[in-house]
């Protein structure tokens, strides 16, 4: 029985960036055999075997880069300011459409890789197999399935509610037999109405019983921290990855806490400062007071609030940089005010913070990657990987505005069918 013969396609372009923060390879080509990355390299020196049908592309004055991964995303939510205890609410089946839905503009974007940070019951293992099996358009997902929280804890209407070390123990082996990729913990409050963001939720025996559990299975670990006390109990527990790290105190105060920020850096913990979805409820509240003319005493307290918070972790964030923190890419879209397909704006304000263009892009390809534990298979290219890839017009090192500028997408060596021409 005979073979049907290879697909070639021959992708060229004035750079290419491979993900590993290396300088741009000028002049540069890629040539794609069957779904996967055959060679890289310069112009002249990239072919198809003689004899091949290929199909070839020049982009000219363009940029050719991984596909990006985003390590932090809830694509059940609207992205419209609804908040989690009222998205709840909704079944399962409509939590699903939306997922749908956003997994397809968030692929149109250029992101290729997600991980989902939290979804109601069942929902993102459906998202994730739908996904998979090629019945709806996405990223790659990489999946917790549900975050593990105590009772009435930030996220605790996704339904993975556990107390004591026995109880959290048992979630995390539940959540293995569904499916989960990696364990989400809950390991201090939050946005939902029942929680206090500024106080540790989890004791450090409970969350060692997670971690033990996880690691035990190979599993990765990351933890929404947003005070000073629960990114300590993490650090005790050995989590993979602190989510947002913010510095914040029970009274409100938020001060860095040097000793944190070395033992960050000595553990190799990644973190995952999620600094846009402030931004964006700072500039939804200000559009909407040009709209109307005014704010409620409400909203005027959230563009205070979100203001302030924003400049202290900017600057902590800018710290731990320049301490060494490993920082990824994640950009908590949509949660909140964040649209899906926002993931750009991530990478830009971690340049404000600190990275140079080229490390912002790094954290958004290969070291977003590496923190969600699929640094084998995307956020690089190199031979024998899937072609997952991004073409962009102009230069993303000089601009990163440029990752706006999508001009194709490949998945699995494919262009993505977006309808724009």
């Amino acid at each position: 029985m005979s073979q049907s013969p290879a697909v070639w396609t021959l992708l060229t372009a004035a750079r290419l960036l491979d993900g590993s923060g290396e300088p741009p390879l000028e002049g540069a080509a890629l040539l794609i055999e069957d779904g996967r990355i055959a060679h890289i390299g310069p112009r002249s020196d990239v072919r198809a075997p003689s004899g091949a049908r290929v199909h070839q592309v020049d982009y000219g004055d363009a940029t050719i880069l991984p596909g990006l991964v985003d390590a932090h995303t809830h694509l059940v939510a609207p992205g419209d300011g609804s908040p989690g205890d009222d998205l709840a609410l909704e079944g399962e089946d409509l939590l699903l459409l939306r997922g749908v839905a956003n997994a397809r503009t968030t692929l149109h974007s250029g992101v290729t890789t997600v991980r989902d940070n939290g979804a109601k019951g069942r929902v993102a293992i459906s998202l994730r197999e739908g996904i998979r099996r090629g019945l709806v358009a996405g990223p790659r997902t990489v999946i917790c399935g549900r975050p593990i929280t105590m009772t009435g804890g930030h996220m605790y209407y996704f339904g993975s509610e556990a107390d004591g070390v026995d109880a959290v123990r048992a979630e995390v082996r539940k959540l293995l037999k569904e499916g989960a990729d990696y364990i989400k913990i809950v390991a201090s409050g939050g946005s939902t109405r029942t929680s206090d963001p500024r106080r540790a939720s989890y004791t450090v025996g409970e969350l060692w019983a997670i971690t033990d559990e996880a690691h035990r299975h190979g599993k990765l670990t990351a933890a929404h921290c947003s005070c000073a006390q629960s990114i300590e109990n993490c650090l005790e527990a050995e989590v993979d990855m602190i989510v947002h790290c913010v510095f914040a105190e029970p009274d409100g105060t938020f001060s860095l806490r040097p000793d944190l920020v070395d033992r960050l850096v000595a553990s190799g913990a990644w973190v995952n400062p999620t600094l846009y979805i402030l931004r964006a409820a700072k500039e939804y509240v200000t559009a909407r007071r040009e709209r109307e003319g005014g704010l409620t005493h409400q909203h005027e307290a959230l563009l205070q609030g979100a203001g302030r918070e924003l400049e202290v972790r900017m600057e902590a964030v800018g710290k731990m940089i320049r301490a060494g923190v490993k920082l990824c890419a994640g950009s908590d879209s949509p949660w909140l005010w964040y649209a899906p397909g926002g993931f750009v704006h991530e990478i830009e304000i971690l340049a404000e913070a600190g990275l140079s263009n080229g490390e912002a892009i790094v954290s958004a390809t290969s070291g977003s990657a590496e923190s969600i534990g699929v640094g084998p298979v995307a956020g690089r290219l190199a031979p024998d990987r899937q072609a997952d890839v991004l073409v962009v017009a102009g230069d993303p090192t000089r601009d990163l505005s440029s990752l706006w500028q999508v001009l194709d997408i490949y998945q699995a060596g494919r262009c993505v069918e977006r309808g724009i021409r």
